[in-house]
């Protein structure tokens, strides 16, 4: 399925901004897919890098929706019911040292439970002064929002995998039981972190499955996953839900 402007009432314009990379898909609303994308890595993280990946006629169509993920790797998740007792700001020392680079939240209402965040005012200007009806969105938040558009009953490790980084997330009975971000050099990394959370929460990994986010069926890591643990390991052939998992559920969010 192409892609014609004149149909842009259809789309959402969907973007990913990341330290490393930043990333735009064409969302056909009705099938919930992507038809079109493109990856730019940056060179730096700044405001004058973007810009330039920022002059296709794109970004002035009338898509339904314009959608950014973007912030820094640092968020805390705090129940909803909490979050009128205290600011932002001092809920977000508790987890993490100033100085601390222009907070933002979402709520996520389903969940009830609030995503404290950063989010560097640079990319808000550039953003809202481009695109006017932009909804800008933590990247986490999206991820969970698509985790929860999913069957979440019975007890499912989520991994989110990114360079340098990934999400750690537990589902069971419909909730988020574990939650957490870590960087990590090498597979052998996150084969630790996931040892080490089943060790904590006694799970036996007969009675469990993983899905596996953010990489193509084709991972070369998969087969070192399947050496080391015993559940079934889920990797879609639906970029939506696999490759660019981020991309393909900013929908939920709007």
């Amino acid at each position: 399925m192409g892609f014609n402007t004149n149909d842009a009432y259809n789309h959402a314009l969907c973007m990913d901004l990341s330290e490393e990379k930043f990333r735009y898909a064409i969302y056909h609303l009705p099938t919930k897919r992507i038809v079109e994308k493109q990856d730019f890595n940056l060179k730096e993280y700044s405001r004058e890098e973007v810009v330039k990946h920022m002059d296709s006629p794109l970004f002035k169509a009338s898509f339904t929706h314009f959608i950014l993920s973007a912030g820094s790797n640092r968020n805390t998740l705090i129940p909803v019911d909490m979050f009128p007792y205290s600011t932002p700001k001092d809920i977000f020392k508790l987890n993490f040292s100033e100085p601390h680079e222009n907070l933002d939240y979402n709520r996520i209402p389903e969940l009830g439970i609030v995503n404290i965040y950063e989010l560097p005012l640079w990319i808000k200007s550039q953003f809202v002064i481009k695109i006017p009806r932009v909804k800008i969105i933590h990247r986490s938040t999206v991820l969970l929002k698509g985790i929860f558009d999913q069957d979440t009953f019975y007890p499912k490790i989520h991994l989110w995998i990114e360079k340098n980084q990934f999400y750690l997330m537990m589902t069971d009975q419909s909730k988020l039981t574990y939650f957490n971000r870590f960087d990590y050099l090498e597979i052998a990394d996150l084969i630790y972190h996931i040892l080490f959370m089943l060790e904590q929460k006694e799970i036996d990994q007969t009675k469990i499955e993983m899905n596996v986010y953010g990489v193509s069926q084709d991972w070369l890591e998969e087969n070192k996953l399947r050496q080391f643990f015993k559940f079934k390991l889920n990797l879609s052939d639906q970029n939506e839900n696999g490759l660019d998992f981020i991309l393909g559920k900013q929908f939920l969010c709007v």
